[in-house]
């Protein structure tokens, strides 16, 4: 493991990765995809890492989503436990959407962290400078989003975690009004559930512990079934 570590710390992750490791003794393994991942099972924690570009930003990027459940915060866990219980939902949602939504609300917070630390905004995504939504995605979502009152669940689905993509964005350069007011236009109900929820986890501080995000949780979820209801999703 120290030999990806001299190559995955500097002065700016050097603090950070020490605490963490006291407290979870965590592993460091080789990815056998093109890109680093964390693996949280039970007590473990694993980070893969691609050996032949081992970034500190990278690892820190990684190293972000173990301190934030360090804190308590594991808001993909509990909006899935929240989802799980209505069949409903848990049809809709798929394993992938759930995942992107978690990923998303997880950066949104990490972020300011990373630069603090030192590490630019361009350096905290690899795809930074790719638009995370085209104008052929609006318009396959649109052809295929309802018809005769059916709702298709793939593009339902693809409108959810497009609106998360866009909304957790790091490059500003990339312009998403138009999409934004198509997805609006679209589904307003459902757009409008989703903004509410966004906005409420912005204000979500996770340093303070009087906050919490079970209520953010209920309000999404009670939003959903709201929209949800009398409806065909198939």
């Amino acid at each position: 493991m120290s030999k990806y570590l001299n190559s995955l710390l500097d002065e700016r992750n050097s603090e950070l990765w020490s605490n963490l490791n006291s407290a979870h003794k965590i592993t460091i393994e080789p990815s056998f995809e093109p890109n680093f991942i964390t693996n949280f099972k039970d007590d473990k924690i694993t980070i893969y890492v691609v050996e032949d570009n081992l970034s500190p930003a990278d690892f820190t990027h990684e190293l972000l989503h173990i301190k934030l459940k360090s804190n308590g915060l594991d808001i993909g866990r509990d909006l899935n436990k929240e989802i799980e219980k209505n069949e409903k939902l848990f049809y809709l949602f798929s394993t992938d959407l759930k995942d992107h939504i978690s990923n998303c609300l997880e950066h949104i917070k990490m972020l300011p962290i990373f630069i603090d630390l030192g590490f630019k905004n361009s350096q905290f995504l690899s795809d930074y400078k790719s638009k995370k939504m085209s104008m052929g995605q609006m318009q396959e979502i649109a052809l295929r989003y309802r018809e005769k009152g059916i709702y298709d669940r793939e593009a339902v689905d693809s409108f959810i975690g497009l609106f998360f993509a866009m909304k957790a964005d790091n490059n500003r350069m990339n312009k998403y009004d138009i999409l934004y007011k198509k997805l609006s236009k679209l589904d307003k109900k459902l757009y409008k559930s989703l903004i509410d929820f966004w906005e409420d986890w912005l204000s979500f501080d996770y340093n303070d512990k009087n906050d919490n995000y079970d209520e953010i949780i209920n309000y999404f979820i009670q939003d959903l079934n709201e929209w949800n209801e009398n409806k065909t999703v198939i």
